[in-house]
């Protein structure tokens, strides 16, 4: 399934020194969706593959109950 995000979620390029890129939710259900906005092709350690960290993201979007109080 696609990756859920949290608040702690990063993104990162492994083999440079970019740092965490931005990134944003797809959707509520999940996905996530990156900027490379600011990647220079030059910078990059190969022009044929990206490899993309993710920290702190889950698989499937945990669904909390609400209980009502009487």
């Amino acid at each position: 399934g696609a990756p859920v995000s949290s608040a702690s979620t990063t993104v990162t390029l492994l083999g440079s020194n970019i740092g965490p890129l931005k990134w944003r939710a797809a959707s509520e259900s999940g996905g996530i969706i990156i900027d490379i906005s600011n990647i220079k092709m030059y910078s990059l350690a190969s022009d044929w593959t990206w490899v993309f960290k993710f920290e702190h993201i889950s698989s499937v979007k945990s669904k909390i109950k609400k209980h009502e109080t009487l």
